[in-house]
């Protein structure tokens, strides 16, 4: 896959797609059309047409051919139609509803937006996403120019938590109409296709309403927002091409919530500050986190920062969210974006939702609007400054250190089952405003210092693929060359089980340091580090970090050896590897000593002189990633 040359450009369209993309069809060009037809005729976006047959694409339906004969007429209507009244009041558009209502803003908007499609998904439809630009030019390398924020929301990366698709419906229609000269919206309607495909109403267990929604798993059954580093699906590949080519200044996924019962609609998720470069996270925590709180509250929305609970109830205390780069606002984070995550209340009604979600996105509008120079200034301050950084703090813990939050929420009420459960629920009767013990920050267990390059063997083809997805600068090897590195080999690893989200993920990495001198071939990948994507080889390509490649499993071929010795065969050999190596030999002893098992055991003795001596397999337990200091 490769994107047009000019910086900043959006690709040829041609080369974004697989072979097995399917062609979507005629689509409505009119703004409301098919609400109109959804909310008053019934839900025909579940009746196939010959028409749908006809043009080969398994998601269309006959509504989407309606509105393209029945378009002059609904431009007509259209108008009449207030935004916010586009869907009932308790229901989510379908995919290709949604899809309708972007393509027909941007046909009723030509001048100020362009709804393009973006990368494959693996729902085999491809991405779609809506540019709302002022001066009309709609490509990253005119944002730059004009000196505009840019603005990446996603929706829908858990399609059961339609909150967002609904309000970016109506945000989008409103920006459309009146754009932000400051301020360049890269808006993802849907980003979790598969999910919004398999629609239900009883996924959501502890939600109230819509009738229908999404699910939280995409078409391969992954969870988006955990897949952000290892980009196991089309959708992190095509969403990770997509957020290099614009490097937003601001990104904000939209979700709603679940757990405890409060007063609040709205809760607000910000990327903790402490990872990044202290005069953007003092922005962040001083200024526009606390600007983004008050402005709901005079909207009459008030928020509480994302409800994580440390015991059973708020009363026993909240703590801050470690967003690792697996979820979305932690991956954004790594390229100094200011990352944000709304959680409307699962429990509140859906519109109220939905109007604290758009409320949110208007507050926000106008804070990067007014702040939009030094939003930018930071951001370029911060990437020259990742760029020249050469040490990263990788592992993360909530701090011991305890404030407080005026919590506004529900007494919560036990009571004893027949069984003898202690369990508990919300009294809505008796609200209460209390301050509740608040682990609000972060601090640091894990750092990781870069060498001045990366050597990563050509053969490890996912790993570069997600290297080049991020923008990461490298150089090719043009021929074999001897290079001294310095190598990581695993010492101690733990491996959850069962899986978590397709893998065996591992944690508690450990590694013991070698220097070597390898034969590295022609194709191989020499990466520097000095570059904005410091941040991200940090997290990816040192192995003790949370979300490293190596604990991703990219890697596991390496923990297993591929030679073996028959001990009656080896017993010779060993004997003379000890009788040269004396603190070897004094060792070997010692350990029989202190172990009976590995005294009786001749395959383990065998073994540990093997891997020892200058025979053991040097590819066992070698991380591929290599350091040049």
């Amino acid at each position: 896959m490769k994107f047009n040359s000019e910086p900043g450009a959006w690709p040829d369209e041609k080369h974004l797609f697989n072979d097995d993309h399917q062609h979507r069809g005629p689509c409505m060009t009119s703004p409301h059309v098919l609400p109109v037809i959804s909310s008053n005729f019934g839900y025909f976006g579940q009746i196939p047409c010959d028409f749908a047959k006809r043009f080969n694409h398994p998601h269309m339906t006959a509504p989407r051919f309606f509105g393209s004969y029945l378009s002059t007429f609904i431009l007509i209507l259209g108008p009449m139609l207030p935004s916010h009244a586009q869907f009932p009041s308790n229901t989510t558009p379908t995919y290709d509803e949604i899809i309708s209502a972007y393509e027909a803003i941007a046909a009723g908007h030509e001048k100020t937006t362009k709804l393009m499609e973006f990368g494959q998904t693996d729902a085999l439809v491809p991405l779609h996403v809506l540019v709302i630009d002022a001066h009309g030019e709609f490509t990253p390398s005119s944002a730059n120019a004009h000196e505009q924020v840019v603005c990446l929301i996603i929706n829908g990366i858990h399609p059961g938590e339609p909150a967002g698709i609904n309000a970016s419906i109506t945000f989008a229609e409103e920006r459309a109409s009146n754009p932000n000269d400051n301020v360049v919206y890269v808006i993802v309607p849907v980003y979790n296709i598969g999910g919004a495909l398999n629609r239900n109403s009883y996924s959501r267990y502890n939600q109230n309403g819509p009738e229908e929604y999404g699910f939280r798993g995409n078409a391969k059954n992954l969870d988006l927002n955990r897949d952000f580093i290892k980009c196991d699906s089309r959708n992190a590949l095509s969403f990770t091409r997509l957020f290099q080519m614009w490097k937003p200044h601001v990104f904000l996924d939209t979700h709603t919530s679940n757990g405890a019962d409060y007063q609040p609609t709205m809760t607000l998720l910000s990327t903790f500050p402490e990872k990044m470069v202290p005069m953007q996270a003092s922005f962040l925590e001083r200024e526009m986190v606390p600007a983004l709180f008050e402005g709901m509250a005079k909207r009459g929305e008030p928020m509480l920062p994302y409800v994580h609970l440390s015991g059973k109830t708020p009363e026993d205390g909240l703590m801050a969210f470690t967003d690792y780069p697996r979820y979305g606002s932690g991956y954004a984070a790594l390229f100094n974006t200011l990352s944000f995550l709304t959680e409307a209340h699962m429990l509140k009604p859906f519109d109220r939702r939905v109007e604290a979600t758009l409320e949110f996105l208007h507050v926000l509008d106008a804070f990067v609007a007014d702040r939009h120079k030094v939003i930018r200034e930071l951001k370029t301050i911060a990437d020259k400054q990742t760029a020249s950084e050469r040490e990263f703090d990788v592992l993360w813990q909530v701090s011991d250190e305890v404030d407080s939050l005026l919590f506004a929420g529900y007494e919560a009420v036990f009571d004893s089952t027949p069984s003898g459960l202690l369990l508990f629920h919300y009294d809505r009767g008796r609200p209460y405003e209390k301050n509740v013990p608040y682990r609000s920050h972060h601090v640091a267990y894990g750092r990781t210092k870069l060498p001045k390059y990366y050597v990563v063997p050509g053969a490890w083809r996912e790993v570069i693929e997600r290297l080049e997805a991020n923008d990461i600068d490298m150089r090719v090897l043009e021929k074999d060359t001897i290079i001294q590195v310095m190598t990581d080999y695993v010492a101690h690893y733990e491996t959850l089980d069962p899986p978590f989200e397709g893998h065996y993920l591992h944690h508690n990495t450990g590694t013991t340091q070698r220097r070597m001198d390898l034969t590295f071939h022609a194709g191989d990948r020499l990466i520097p580090t000095d570059q904005v994507g410091n941040r991200y080889l940090a997290y990816t390509l040192d192995s003790k970090s949370a979300d490293s490649f190596f604990n991703w499993n990219f890697f596991d071929s390496i923990l297993r050896k591929k030679e073996y010795v028959s001990p009656y065969l080896f017993e010779e050999t060993a004997n003379e590897i000890l009788r040269r190596n004396r603190p070897l030999r004094d060792n070997f002893e010692a350990l029989k000593g202190m172990d009976p098992e590995f005294a009786k055991d001749s395959w383990a003795q065998m073994n540990y002189i093997l891997d020892n001596s200058t025979l053991a397999e040097s590819e066992y337990m070698r991380i591929p990633v290599y350091r040049v200091e």
